[in-house]
């Protein structure tokens, strides 16, 4: 298509519908209104005693449901399609206001608004024609089943005998299309020259995958059927056989839309929907055809302010994000965190498949100049750490996230370290990012973390960011713990400079954590005294474990049960003491680590999951190579499968591998203390979560 020829196309898109519409309406009012004002006068005489203004009210309700779920299929397909994860909430508002773009100027600026989102957000021009195109097709298909149910009564309905022989011909076609790839196919090549983009290929989509969209169709435009059958009713229709009525308003919703589809340039199709549903359900109202086509049009008015009330939502929504980006974001994170948490506990009883984690921990590198007698990571080279690319692929998939912990080896070592959070920002949005560090490189450790705190400031204002310098002695004992001289001197430095930048950055909280091990067991109450001269926002302990991922097995560093649980009440008395004057937020995470401690201890004396373990559902931990684990400790071994260019997170997460090893967790055949994995599981617990509540509640 030459230039001029596309600019003429856009301005009669642009204006021709409007004026179609605007001669539509004085033709409407000059000549059709006078010859059926007494048909309706007459029919409002007769019915006005059987009108039901609860029954309006509940075609609107049933209107707002349909509209509801039909963004679903739009969704399901992007999915489908592989593009990457567009936060759920984002398209649904898109598909809203775009919606109206069916209005002013006309249905292919509807197209145009959804295509241009999918630019946005980085899907190239192929795959969104592709999947508007594939919409369209599963939504006549939809249709056709709908259809089927209501063919056989039309004859009863008195609909004209060449409107039966059409529909039940392209009824026919449309179940074709379901089971036949290559008439799908065709039509989408046809479609997609017809947009200026051609598709090489059309996408494997499974039986499956296509029921799912066919069916969030049928329940969408069944309700939306239903709506026009209770507003049929609620303005006085009372007809001899009301099933009959309802398949038929089952077929005149789907059909006047099919049929509308085709005048792209009438704006939402008014006058062509409603003058077929006139036409079908003639038969039921007094008056015929008239009347039957003036009530379609008083219901298309309930419509147009449905679909306008969800733009206006997905409108103001907007508006408030970015006026109130902060508290919006919060506000997103307890709800997306909530709705996680029950469908992992749904997915624990293979109620629905495995929801994206909420705690995403990566591993950048294995590299670290530390040589600590608990870890021996630093023996290791790290010759395949992920690349941006790689990455960027990694989160697009995984999607949102609420806590973003940031492992190693040492996190510092990677100079694009940067630029991984800002990834993780933009694709997955977490409420936290969490980086340890072991200190050695105070002044990078600072330069690193203010440019980091710019990238959140930009990209997901309200995030916070943790840095955690690790203390695992005062002294001499840290430099020997951690096997560097010199580093304890160090870590001083790096708090002190870090504590000046908290100074200008209300999102930077700092905090120390103590890797308990029988190097230090016996030093906990000097370091927890130490600790509170530090000035630190937190400080936390965990039991340093044998891993595979730190190649330490058979080192012996785990304190015994009995001696942990007395190292642990002296901690314990600590955090309780602290938490008095804590918010009520803080001493939710301070009793969370309360509870935890309790049951590290039983684990360590029991070796078994004394509470159901969620690893592999509501955490994931990412190694520096792309491995995929339930969690660091089954690491290697329980490695799911290996993110690379050509293998998506989705496709692993969702795995048959992924499932035998969450029926291995499931069953109880492992167990350890690993805080992460232990907070989230006190979340899917309801008597530890009993517990933490109550601890934070009273403050003690």
């Amino acid at each position: 298509m030459t230039k001029d020829r596309k600019q003429l196309f856009h301005l009669l898109s642009t204006w021709g519908g409007v004026l179609l519409l605007i001669l539509a309406i004085v033709y409407f009012a000059l000549e059709l209104w006078p010859n059926w004002k007494p048909e309706l006068i007459s029919f409002w005489a007769n019915s006005r005693e059987s009108a039901s203004l609860p029954i309006i009210g509940l075609s609107f309700l049933s209107l707002l449901l349909g509209y509801y779920f039909a963004p679903a299929p739009w969704r399901k397909i992007l999915d489908a399609l592989k593009i990457p994860k567009i936060d759920k909430g984002e398209v649904r508002r898109n598909w809203y206001t775009t919606q109206l773009g069916q209005y002013v100027p006309g249905k292919l600026w509807m197209v145009v608004g959804r295509i241009a989102f999918l630019k946005a957000n980085g899907i190239g021009p192929v795959k969104a024609i592709t999947a508007i195109i594939l919409e369209n097709i599963y939504m006549m298909s939809a249709l056709t089943i709908m259809a089927f149910i209501a063919l056989p009564f039309l004859g009863i309905a008195n609909v004209p005998l060449p409107v039966v022989i059409a529909l039940w011909i392209s009824a026919g076609f449309g179940v074709a299309m379901i089971f036949a790839p290559r008439i799908q196919r065709y039509f989408t090549l046809k479609l997609s020259h017809r947009f200026g983009t051609d598709i090489d290929d059309l996408p494997h989509i499974s039986h499956k995958q296509q029921a799912i969209f066919i069916g969030y169709h049928l329940l969408s435009w069944t309700l939306r059927s239903m709506a026009l059958y209770f507003w049929f009713r609620g303005f006085g229709v009372q007809p001899d056989q009301p099933f009959t009525m309802i398949a038929i308003c089952l077929l005149a919703g789907p059909v006047s839309w099919f049929i509308a589809l085709v005048m792209v340039f009438i704006p939402g199709g008014i006058g062509i929907r409603e003058g077929v549903q006139g036409l079908l359900l003639s038969g039921f109202v007094q008056g015929g055809v008239q009347v039957a086509t003036v009530i379609a049009l008083g219901q298309r008015v309930m419509l147009m302010v449905v679909e306008g009330l969800y733009a206006l939502q997905a409108i103001v929504y907007g508006m408030l994000r970015r006026k109130f980006t902060k508290s919006m974001n919060h506000i997103e994170q307890v709800f997306h965190l909530a709705g996680s948490v029950i469908r992992c506990k749904l997915a624990m009883f293979s109620l629905v498949k495995a929801p994206n984690p909420i705690n995403v921990t990566f591993s950048v590198t294995r590299r670290c100049q530390s040589k600590c007698k608990t870890c021996y990571i630093w023996k290791h080279g790290s010759e395949d750490d992920l690349d941006l690319d790689v990455i960027e692929r990694l989160f697009r998939s995984i999607g949102w996230t609420y806590f973003f912990n940031v492992s190693g080896g040492e996190p510092f070592l990677r100079d694009d370290l940067p630029e991984i959070v800002k990834l993780a920002c933009r694709f997955m949005t977490p409420a936290v990012v969490h980086i340890p560090t072991n200190a050695l490189m105070p002044q990078r450790v600072v330069d690193v973390t203010e440019e980091i705190l710019e990238i959140i400031d930009r990209e997901a204002p309200g995030t916070v960011l943790t840095i955690k310098p690790s203390f695992d002695g005062v002294g001499d004992l840290h430099d020997e713990i951690r096997g560097v001289p010199g580093n304890f001197e160090k870590l001083l430095e790096t708090i002190q400079m870090l504590k000046e930048l908290r100074k200008r950055y209300s999102n930077l909280h700092l905090g120390v954590g103590t890797v308990i091990s029988k190097f230090n067991a016996a030093h906990l109450d000097e370091i927890i005294k130490y600790s509170k001269g530090l000035d630190m926002d937190t400080y936390i302990n965990e039991i340093a474990e044998e891993r595979e991922e730190f190649f330490n097995l058979g080192s012996g560093i785990t304190p015994d049960g009995e001696s942990y649980g007395e190292i642990m009440e002296i901690f314990k008395d600590s955090v309780l003491e602290k938490m008095k004057d804590m918010k009520l937020l803080p001493r939710m995470t301070t009793a969370l680590r309360v509870v935890y401690y309790d049951l590290v201890v039983r684990i360590l004396n029991e070796d078994r999951q004394v509470i159901p373990c969620s690893a592999g559902l509501m955490n994931v931990h990412i190694n520096s190579d792309g491995g995929i684990w339930p969690c660091a400790v089954l690491a290697y071994k329980g490695q799911m499968g290996r993110v690379n260019r050509d293998t998506d997170f989705q496709d692993i997460w969702n795995s048959k591998i992924a499932k035998n090893i969450r029926k291995s967790i499931k069953r109880g055949e492992c167990a350890c203390p690993l805080a992460n994995q232990a907070y989230s599981n006190i979340l899917l617990h309801p008597p530890s979560l009993m517990k933490t509540l109550w601890t934070a509640l009273r403050g003690r």
